[in-house]
């Protein structure tokens, strides 16, 4: 869910988030959780397994106002508004796990909002992303054979995308805003077989085209 623009259509973001809970990201959540918080919670699903799975305190930011209410029918607090501007309103010293699935793309500026973000981490804090890859291998073959760059309702070109990203650049830009990297991991790989073919004879060279996201796991 965008946390910087306003969703195309509310009750059909909502929708498609709670028939996808982003289960692929559970086995990246740190051993214990005391109080979380999810950026783009949408309607609270992830949150809610959160809170089942370690009985947390866990806060949400949402950026539509309608599917923020419903997330407050979940969460214990939720934070409505641009992340990067609300981010600032949040308690110093107080979170030990922040996930971000697939919202870094969504911010003018993810830069500003991870530094910002840092003093409201405890010290041995865990910040969990999912970053879709610009380099997966059917977004590079749409531009390549099809020779454009299209506006989609979602996925690699959801037309509220506003930054993209590589495994490169998404180590550079946790390290740039000063975070210690654990594991950067390719997620929901393909498996059409000429990208099998167009790897193995590049001797491995488009390995990371194999994902259409990688989760990241982070430190401040």
């Amino acid at each position: 869910m965008s946390v910087s623009t306003p969703p195309r259509n509310p009750g059909d973001e909502v929708r498609w988030y709670d028939r996808n809970p982003r289960q692929e990201m559970l086995p990246f959540l740190p051993a214990q959780v005391t109080r979380a918080l999810e950026v783009g919670c949408a309607s609270g699903v992830f949150g809610m397994a959160i809170k089942e799975r370690f009985g947390a305190e866990v806060w949400g930011m949402e950026y539509n106002a309608e599917t923020a209410d419903l997330a407050r029918r979940h969460l214990d607090h939720v934070v409505t508004g641009d992340a990067t501007t609300q981010v600032e309103t949040l308690p110093d010293d107080y979170f030990d796990f922040v996930c971000c699935n697939d919202v870094l793309e969504h911010l003018v500026d993810p830069w500003t909002f991870l530094s910002r973000l840092k003093p409201k981490l405890t010290p041995n804090a865990t910040v969990v992303s999912s970053i879709p890859n610009i380099r997966y291998f059917h977004a590079l073959e749409t531009i390549l054979r099809d020779r454009d760059f299209p506006t989609l309702p979602d996925g690699i070109f959801d037309r509220t995308h506003l930054r993209f990203f590589t495994h490169k650049s998404i180590e550079r830009m946790f390290v740039d805003t000063g975070y210690r990297i654990e594991r950067i991991v390719g997620i929901n790989p393909t498996r059409k077989f000429r990208y099998r073919l167009r790897n193995a004879l590049s001797f491995g060279a488009m390995a990371d085209q194999r994902y259409l996201q990688f989760a990241c796991v982070v430190h401040p």
